[in-house]
């Protein structure tokens, strides 16, 4: 089920295989078959940034639904994120697209709130103590200042492909060792390395036949 009751569509379902177990987002396999799970929503509010294409973005997004989540979108191109909640829960108020600041709702376990950026050359508001529940989505193509922004204050990044250098100083702003940074600079398009905790997992995404035919071969761009 999802947020106010709502059942999972057959389309939601297949994608996630129903493997979320509340314990957090599954991002794909390890090199050992293991589950990586990326713990987007906590009883406290956290902060993640994605480096990394619209690809891996939108994926993220539409297994965010399966966990009930309600989605806000900041966008410069509404396209991006068009049709998203109608196909996964059969519901386009799932996943609106907002301006201003943010949006008054409540969130509970079982019923989080994401608030995705998926704007250029504007810095995320913050989220406040009390915002249980709630996570921030920041979403960048390259290591921008936005990007970097959001890093400061971010609890984990996914990232995709980048250079040496960069993933330097990504792994050092979530006080991860650089020398496990290494593999970054040789991902494969449809592979992300989960920076949190101090250390970092690299996950195959593995796409699903839906996730497939909605977003296309798995891309950096």
């Amino acid at each position: 089920m999802t947020r106010a009751g709502q059942p999972l569509s057959p389309a939601l379902a297949g994608a996630i295989g129903m493997n979320a177990e509340h314990t957090g987002l599954l991002l794909g396999r390890g090199a050992e078959g293991d589950a990586v799970l990326l713990r987007l929503f906590r009883p406290q509010p956290t902060r993640i940034a994605l480096i990394g294409g619209l690809w891996l973005a939108r994926i993220t997004v539409f297994r965010a639904l399966a966990l009930g989540a309600q989605v806000f979108v900041r966008t410069s191109d509404e396209r991006r994120w068009h049709g998203l909640g109608e196909v996964a829960v059969g519901n386009p108020e799932r996943v609106r697209v907002v301006t201003g600041g943010r949006p008054n709702i409540a969130a509970r376990v079982g019923d989080p709130v994401l608030h995705v950026h998926d704007v250029e050359g504007q810095r995320v508001f913050d989220l406040q103590p009390g915002d249980a529940w709630q996570t921030t989505l920041t979403i960048s193509a390259q290591l921008t200042d936005t990007a970097a922004d959001a890093l400061a204050v971010a609890d984990a990044a996914l990232v995709q492909r980048m250079w040496a250098q960069q993933a330097v100083y990504v792994a050092a702003r979530l006080g991860v060792d650089p020398e496990a940074a290494s593999e970054v600079e040789n991902l494969p398009d449809d592979t992300v390395a989960l920076l949190s905790d101090g250390q970092v997992r690299l996950a195959w995404v593995s796409p699903t036949d839906i996730e497939q035919q909605m977003f296309g071969v798995p891309g950096r761009l």
